[in-house]
């Protein structure tokens, strides 16, 4: 029984996969598109883990801090530093459109997270959801997708005088 609904899983699984990054003959339909995507993926485990570690850290550091400045700290800190090391990359890359592109991404995670966990909670357990969601997602989108846009802009005009 577990093998089927495995193999079944694992029959929806290539099928996204080739529905969304592969054509007919099983090549990538755009590589642009495929490694911003995993580059996005990437983005998400950078920002997961800026905020596992630093909450507590921020929560040790101000003790005696309001819990306005506490959560105020904790949700631009982990945010800024996660976008400080996922914009690094822009400069590793040589197609500069992948970061910004990759941040696209993450926008659309954010906003199939709302979409899917109102159908899926109640209304209370979707206000306590979006608490939590304004305080982890916007910071990181904002800061990481603003800087990446002005670095593929800047480097577009770099570009384009010499």
């Amino acid at each position: 029984m577990a093998t089927t609904n495995n193999s079944k899983f694992r029959r929806k699984l290539d099928q996204f996969w080739r529905v969304l990054f592969l054509d007919e003959h099983g090549r990538p339909k755009s590589a642009q598109f495929l490694y911003s995507f995993c580059l996005s993926l990437l983005f998400f485990v950078v920002y997961a883990l800026s905020y596992s570690f630093l909450i507590d850290i921020l929560e040790k550091a101000m003790p005696s801090a309001s819990v306005l400045a506490r959560n105020i700290a904790q949700s631009v800190l982990p945010g800024i530093a996660g976008s400080v090391v996922c914009c690094a990359l822009f400069f590793v890359f040589s197609d500069r459109k992948l970061v910004p592109l990759a941040y696209l991404w993450l926008v659309a995670y954010a906003l199939v997270a709302l979409l899917v966990m109102a159908f899926l909670v109640s209304r209370e357990e979707y206000m306590i959801f979006l608490y939590f969601f304004a305080m982890l997602v916007p910071v990181g989108l904002i800061t990481g997708g603003v800087t990446s846009l002005l670095l593929f802009r800047h480097d577009r005009a770099k570009q384009e005088k010499g």
